[in-house]
């Protein structure tokens, strides 16, 4: 649950003051399918070199260590077992934190990930851009409409090949400082059918910049004993 939930996140999540270095937030996420809500919560802290630590409280213990080539390592510490993977889906670039805190916010990395813009209009105070999938996913998604309001995004919505809706992304109740524009709120809608669907709320709190963030989370090591899962 805590893998699936994290893998989400990482497809949902730049540092705009370059005096930022690292940080570290609170997250809690609250997740509610077919009547029944399940819950996580992490501690995690991200360095601008492209490492990030999450450390799960709740359901379980877990840390998840991964970084800017995809490669992720999840250490259950009751057991003392670690698996690992390189998947780049689990890349840190692919997170909402690369996104706000590596200066792409205007896209959320959808031009690196081979998106085409495809139209940008405006209605209000906002503006509206869809972007066309590349040919390697293109047979899951089809397109991604992106909204920014004063500069920060505020809605993503994935379309699938047959026009119909894959997922609804909502960002708000930002932090705004000199060094950072955040979104502390993040609700995900993602649809299985027209009837079914999984809603994810999660808030961010405590951040903590440069020398205030948590160390002992993003210098935490696997030990050197853990027993390797295959």
């Amino acid at each position: 649950m805590i893998k699936k939930i994290y893998l989400l996140s990482c497809l949902l999540f730049g540092f705009q003051g370059a005096n930022v270095q690292k940080m570290s937030v609170l997250m809690t996420t609250r997740s509610t399918h077919s009547g029944k809500t399940s819950m996580l919560k992490a501690e995690i802290a991200y360095h601008i070199s492209g490492t990030m630590t999450s450390h799960f409280i709740t359901p379980s213990e877990q840390y998840i260590l991964n970084n800017a080539k995809g490669e992720v390592s999840v250490f259950n510490p009751q057991n003392n077992t670690v698996s690992q993977q390189v998947n780049y889906l689990f890349s840190t670039e692919t997170t909402q934190f690369y996104y706000f805190l590596n200066n792409q916010k205007s896209d959320l990395g959808l031009k690196k990930m081979g998106f085409l813009n495809k139209n940008t209009r405006f209605e209000n105070d906002m503006m509206i851009t869809n972007w066309i999938a590349p040919a390697k996913i293109a047979s899951q998604i089809k397109e991604i409409e992106l909204v920014h309001k004063n500069g920060n995004p505020i809605y993503t919505k994935y379309i699938k090949p047959d026009g119909s809706i894959l997922k609804k992304v909502y960002y708000y109740n930002y932090l705004n400082t000199k060094a950072l524009d955040f979104p502390q709120s993040v609700t995900q809608i993602e649809y299985f059918s027209a009837k079914d669907s999984v809603i994810s709320k999660t808030s961010y709190s405590d951040f903590k910049i440069n020398d205030l963030a948590n160390s002992s989370i993003l210098d935490f090591k696997i030990p050197k004993n853990a027993k390797i899962l295959k």
